[in-house]
């Protein structure tokens, strides 16, 4: 699921005149999707996206942090309930690791140097609202994933397709006006 739903998330900033490179490694670390555009006052502005999307979720999607795992000998991957106060301290530590980690900043400005980076979670159906409402509070900004797919099949099958995410929106397309 991840494959497709990160390349139709590149498909649709691809038809918004982004510049993407997916899946740039640092070490054993992965970036999702990166991206540049050129605006109309000849600023270029960076995008990094993180995509996440899940239609039956059954955890979280902030890991616990080792703090919070280790004292129950629990895995990090644990669906058992958490309080706000443990939920607020994962997303912090899933921020930091996704998108503000030193090495993250570093390999961003290996490939583009001097931008001022804005950051994305693209996502779908979530376990905890409340995830979502704490990663937007860290200016994140937060996108679902039916969002995508809706812009995707109002654009149209002659827009611009610049990734290989482009056969998938068009299979969405057709499916959305034939069925």
């Amino acid at each position: 699921m991840a494959i497709l739903a990160e390349s139709l998330v590149e498909e649709w900033l691809n038809r918004d005149r982004f510049f993407t490179i997916r899946g740039v490694k640092h070490g054993v670390s992965e970036m999702d999707i990166l991206g540049i555009r050129r605006q109309v006052d000849g600023k270029v502005i960076g995008v990094h996206y993180e995509v996440q999307v899940s239609f039956r979720p059954i955890g979280y999607i902030c890991q616990l942090t080792d703090g919070l795992a280790k004292p129950d000998n629990l895995k990090r991957t644990s669906a058992r309930r958490r309080t706000e106060q443990e939920i607020a301290q994962c997303v912090d530590a899933w921020i930091e690791k996704k998108f503000l980690a030193k090495k993250k900043a570093i390999a961003r400005d290996n490939i583009w140097p001097g931008l001022c980076w804005r950051f994305f979670f693209v996502h779908g159906v979530v376990k905890e609202e409340k995830e979502l409402d704490l990663i937007r509070s860290r200016n994140i900004n937060v996108i679902p994933f039916n969002q995508v797919l809706l812009e995707l099949c109002h654009t149209g099958a002659r827009a611009f397709s610049g990734s290989a995410g482009g056969d998938l929106a068009e299979i969405v397309g057709y499916y959305r006006d034939n069925f």
